[in-house]
């Protein structure tokens, strides 16, 4: 395990800027359970989150959603639609209770606000069964002028499955071999570029949409891909950036 320091932030920004690259996580007094944030990327911020979730809130998170599985579609500026070939999973809109607030605020914590203008959007369950997959995509949309996903929370629930992984085509793959415990490497990755996180249950990995200064980032596009056997399900955390305005283009 890389080395790893206990501090009290739950701002990532702050966990960058003190140069760690693992940190264990002391929740408030009213959240106590603890979790540890791996970052693996600062350009894109990229953070492996090991142990986000209990196994006691993952299992509510599972009961309270069935039932209110869809199949899920693929959007845009402008539309909503199935598109099979571009999407295939069961997407459920998680009810909110007291357990489903609580994850709200831990993931809140964590990815720091950015004023009153920022918001959760309502959190999502993805279900993929074999051959289940979202190919690549960005969660923000460049073709809004105002408002957009500022930041993403993805986080394993159900990883008994082969495949599946996240997989991130424009992030490097580190150097140092002990990453290989959260990403595919070479005997895994089935010629895909990039970085894959594997699929870990209760494991979450997170990543900024936007940089600073309102432009889009090109490095967080990214694709769930596909179940070879067995079922995946992740829970998706947006937040979206009302404050948000497309950048104005600078002539060269």
């Amino acid at each position: 395990m890389l080395s790893s320091r206990v501090i009290s932030t739950l701002n990532p920004v702050l966990v960058v800027s003190q140069g760690l690259r693992w940190a264990g996580i002391i929740p408030p007094y009213h959240d106590t359970h603890p979790y540890q944030v791996q970052v693996f990327s600062r350009d894109p911020l990229v953070l492996h989150v090991d142990s986000f979730l209990s196994s006691d809130e993952i299992a509510h998170v599972l009961k309270i959603s069935e039932g209110k599985y869809e199949t899920s579609s693929v959007y845009s500026s402008d539309d909503v639609s199935v598109n099979l070939k571009a999407r295939v999973s069961e997407s459920a809109i998680v009810p909110r209770d007291d357990v489903v607030r609580r994850i709200e605020k831990r993931a809140a914590r964590l990815m720091g606000w950015r004023g009153n203008h920022t918001h959760l959007q309502p959190l999502k369950v993805q279900r993929y069964g074999v051959g289940g997959f979202y190919t690549f995509h960005y969660d923000w949309d460049g073709l809004v002028d105002d408002g957009n996903r500022a930041t993403t929370f993805m986080i394993y629930l159900v990883a008994d499955c082969t495949g599946g992984g996240t997989n991130f085509p424009r992030l490097p793959m580190p150097e140092d071999t002990r990453w290989c415990s959260v990403i595919e490497c070479e005997e895994g990755r089935d010629g895909y570029e990039g970085v894959t996180f594997k699929p870990v249950s209760g494991s979450a990995v997170y990543w900024e949409n936007i940089y600073p200064n309102g432009t889009l980032h090109p490095g967080v596009r990214h694709a769930s891909l596909p179940v070879k056997s067995g079922v995946k399900v992740g829970l998706n955390i947006w937040s979206w950036d009302d404050a948000w305005r497309k950048p104005e283009e600078v002539d060269a």
